[in-house]
């Protein structure tokens, strides 16, 4: 999405923690070591200075910043809208066509008849900074530490070679928490119910007073309406242990720039954008919902505590997402049938791929460029919204080639001359979902 959004460079030089992975204890699984695949790394950053950094680049591409401001009221007058704000203390207004809530969690739009508070399970985030002067004796000091405990869990990230944050996962109406007490008090006992981070905390200094803040899950009844937007954590906010916050804020953030411009550009593409938007918005929260209980599920066969089953029992909460030409990369990588055609094409020394005997071809509203466009995809009877794009690889293009090849090595190359090269793992896997899902059958 950095690179997407042309701010991969400034990012790189702003000189963030580059990180190779994670190092879990979760559950009764014992210490698992992650690495992020062929070599990628990710960015382990303070959210102030990334905002910085992106609001930097921002003003450099021709946006208006106004800071020092507090927007009060978000008003609509006939064809435009009216924000109305105070800026360093004197009060302003500025008109718009269209308004995009991009507050967070505070909401300055969404709380006025759009947010919907979950019903279930609070979370409350205790976080401390801790330095160490000699370092941190873990498997990879760039590596995200998680580790669940009996009744709840943490998670720690680098800001640097000596400066660590350490938060704790907690639930205020079902964890032990000594009421009365202040922030440090209860932060310093839920760090002592830990296991490794305990023995990682002893003796090292704690930089200043921890503090606590609001992490429960909340979403949207609806995510656009008359020409308003809700954008990023404004409109949901996943549970922590998705680990996909801040990624989905940046692609929100993303999607409703390309949704206002196509709108504003192509009047007659707006029902069809908005309804994409919304979409994708819904189906993003269901998904991680459902994933985040599954990992709850996972922890609480090795701790026997409310905390844990009543988050694991979340799942049915949230709808089937809809197939709007995305799929569940995570649930792919687990299906029996996927795995199954995954073995066939690998050990087979000759195919014969055709078409589907089910498959259509449907027309769906995807982002190409910086615009909404009504697409073509490939739908079947289990991928009812169809699909186009799947890890990068070109569906429709490996269907259109695939009938002309006889071995996997060659269909591939074929891919990589004609279409923009993509790894062969990669490959693999879109050709053993196309053919698991009756996209494409081999005679």
């Amino acid at each position: 999405m950095l690179e997407r959004i042309g701010a991969s460079s400034v990012v790189d030089d702003a000189g963030f923690v580059r990180s190779s992975g994670h190092t879990v204890w979760w559950g009764d699984s014992g210490r698992r070591v992650e690495e992020f695949p062929a070599g990628d790394r990710g960015y382990q950053v303070l959210r102030t200075e990334l905002d910085r950094v992106l609001l930097d680049l921002a003003r450099v591409k021709g946006a208006e910043v106004r800071g020092d401001t507090t927007v009060n009221a978000v008003e609509r007058e006939g064809d435009i809208y009216r924000l109305r704000y105070t800026s360093g203390g004197r009060p302003a207004d500025v008109s718009a066509r269209w308004v995009l809530d991009c507050s967070g969690r505070s909401g300055v739009v969404a709380r006025r008849g759009f947010r919907r508070q979950e019903e279930g399970p609070r979370t409350l985030a205790l976080v401390g900074v801790w330095r160490s002067e000699d370092g941190w004796d873990v498997p990879d000091a760039t590596h995200t530490l998680i580790e669940s405990y009996e009744d709840g869990w943490a998670w720690s990230v680098p800001v640097d070679d000596h400066v660590r944050y350490f938060a704790l996962m907690v639930d205020p109406h079902v964890t032990g928490l000594e009421r009365n007490k202040e922030i440090g008090s209860i932060y310093r006992s839920e760090v002592a119910k830990t296991d490794r981070f305990a023995a990682l905390l002893e003796n090292q200094e704690l930089q200043e007073e921890p503090w606590a803040c609001n992490a429960s899950m909340y979403s949207a009844d609806r995510f656009s309406d008359d020409h308003t937007l809700l954008v990023g954590d404004a409109a949901s906010f996943l549970d922590p242990v998705s680990s996909f916050g801040v990624k989905k804020a940046l692609t929100s953030g993303w999607r409703a720039a390309v949704v206002t411009h196509t709108c504003l550009k192509s009047p007659e593409m707006e029902s069809a954008s908005l309804d994409f938007y919304e979409g994708r918005e819904r189906r993003l929260y269901d998904s991680y919902g459902q994933q985040s209980a599954e990992v709850f599920r996972v922890a609480g066969q090795g701790h026997d505590h409310m905390f844990w089953t009543a988050r694991a029992a979340m799942d049915d909460r949230y709808d089937e997402p809809d197939q709007d030409g995305e799929l569940d990369i995570e649930r792919l990588r687990r299906d029996p049938d996927v795995l199954t055609a995954f073995d066939r094409l690998r050990r087979t020394e000759s195919i014969d791929l055709r078409a589907g005997p089910s498959l259509a071809v449907i027309e769906r509203p995807t982002i190409i460029g910086h615009e909404v466009v009504m697409d073509e995809r490939l739908s079947t009877p289990s991928i009812p919204g169809g699909v186009r794009y799947l890890r990068g690889v070109d569906l429709k293009r490996v269907l259109t080639l695939a009938p002309d090849h006889v071995q996997v090595p060659e269909l591939f190359e074929a891919y990589c001359r004609t279409e923009e090269p993509v790894i062969l793992p990669d490959f693999m896997g879109a050709l053993s979902v196309m053919i698991s899902h009756g996209i494409l059958e081999d005679h």
